[in-house]
């Protein structure tokens, strides 16, 4: 008499630990497909969420293990390092940028200064000319982002930045025009 009863509480543990719902792994299916549309249009974080919600549900849904390696491998590539440093930069607020008649150089390193103020450490790499790095520049900015005053700053000097892994890096802004204007040209030619 005891052995069906022991079954009984057997069988009900094991359903408790170990549902057997099909509404379950249609769900899973759906995060993971949630967690892949995600991933695909750029949102990391919300993929990972999704698929681990899934993976949660069906540890055996391979859509969602598949896109957190493929998340975790490129995560590690990239060391979060230029994604992470340009996150900082967006989110560091400068409450005021006063520049009369400093150099671009003087501008870069007050910008610099500003930034490890609010304990953010920012490497600049400059790619201008001398003779740009010595060109006076006049900003009046209060309360912008890091970033938003360093786009100014370039725009005064026909240059543009770019957040890299390690660095912030400053060129001239007709660089890559000139490049594709050349392959344009070039191109026609070729066929």
């Amino acid at each position: 008499m005891k052995f069906p009863l022991i079954f009984a509480v057997v069988t009900l543990l094991f359903l408790a630990l170990f549902p057997q719902n099909p509404a379950h792994a249609q769900t899973a299916q759906e995060l993971a497909l949630e967690g892949q549309r995600a991933y695909l249009s750029g949102d990391i974080e919300t993929a990972k969420s999704k698929l681990s919600l899934a993976l949660e549900i069906d540890p055996k849904n391979t859509t969602a293990q598949n896109f957190l390696r493929i998340i975790a491998v490129r995560e590690a590539k990239s060391g979060g390092g230029g994604a992470q440093l340009e996150a900082q930069l967006k989110s560091l607020m400068l409450p005021r940028v006063e520049l009369h008649d400093a150099t671009f150089r003087e501008a870069l390193d007050f910008l610099k200064q500003q930034a490890a103020k609010q304990n953010v450490s920012v490497s600049i790499v400059s790619q201008l000319s001398p003779e740009a790095m010595q060109k006076p520049i006049t900003l009046s900015l209060s309360n912008v982002p890091f970033a938003e005053a360093l786009r100014y700053l370039c725009e005064t000097n026909a240059a543009k930045f770019s957040v890299e892994k390690y660095a912030v890096v400053i060129k001239p802004a007709g660089i890559e025009n000139a490049a594709s204007n050349a392959a344009a040209s070039v191109s026609p030619a070729a066929q």
